[in-house]
């Protein structure tokens, strides 16, 4: 048993990453079912256009907010933005994420630090930045979009993986310190997305395997199942893989 969506309704979401793929996804499917939603990138254009949009489609608040989560400047201005206009956060949705195939000699320091800044160390300020008012309030959900690449190492991602890896700890430990204060973690773990991820650092639209990957929206969907667990109740892995992908 889930709850309807409509218990969502009215909830407020930080988004990470909004500008396209998951992100934008999961903004649009959070819009369409009640969710405000403070939407974060560092695409001003395309972060506009896109809140616009899903706001006058759906009639949700959607608050673009351009800043790099990977900094602390960038993660405290998202943070005032939120406490301005909605007072408080239910559901963080650490989703910004970057990656860049090749063997370990083919990646230098400035990759290394691209990667590990982007997913890790966004995901650890921006939880650190909104976990404080979930505990006085003793409710909200916290969420990563990982990757299959961060439960067992893959050929030509060993960065990537490493970066997602820690992402997974973080998430254990932290479901560990705050689920005695009735607030969830969630890390979802897809494996093949057709987004612009790693175009251009090692994927190709015009290589057939993209075709067979699954959806964007697949995995917002799979965020909503997530939050419409009961109070009881909550998922902190979830896998998801495209048909044609092998476990």
């Amino acid at each position: 048993m889930v709850i309807s969506s409509e218990e969502l309704r009215n909830k407020v979401a930080v988004v990470t990453g909004a500008s396209k793929g998951i992100g934008l996804s999961t903004m649009r499917l959070f819009a369409k079912h009640g969710i405000h939603t403070i939407a974060v990138a560092r695409s001003k254009e395309l972060l506009s256009d896109h809140a616009k949009d899903a706001q006058k489609e759906y009639g949700s608040t959607v608050i673009p907010v351009v800043a790099d989560v990977s900094t602390e400047e960038g993660v405290e201005a998202v943070y005032e933005v939120a406490k301005r206009e909605f007072s408080f956060v239910d559901i963080l949705i650490n989703n910004v994420g970057v990656g860049k195939y090749g063997s370990v000699n083919e990646t230098d320091a400035k990759d290394y630090d691209w990667m590990m800044n982007s997913n890790m160390r966004s995901s650890f300020l921006c939880t650190r930045a909104f976990l404080p008012d979930m505990k006085k309030r003793k409710d909200g959900w916290v969420i990563f979009v990982g990757s299959v690449a961060g439960l067992r190492g893959l050929p030509h991602e060993a960065v990537y993986c490493a970066s997602k890896f820690a992402q997974y700890g973080f998430a254990q430990a932290l479901d560990h310190e705050v689920r005695k204060l009735n607030i969830k973690v969630t890390y979802i773990a897809p494996g093949g997305v057709h987004t612009e991820f790693a175009i251009g650092t090692g994927r190709d639209h015009e290589n057939p395997i993209m075709q067979n990957m699954m959806d964007s929206d697949d995995v917002a969907e799979s965020i909503l199942f997530t939050l419409r667990q009961t109070k009881k109740a909550r998922l902190f892995l979830l896998g998801m893989r495209p048909l044609q992908e092998v476990l």
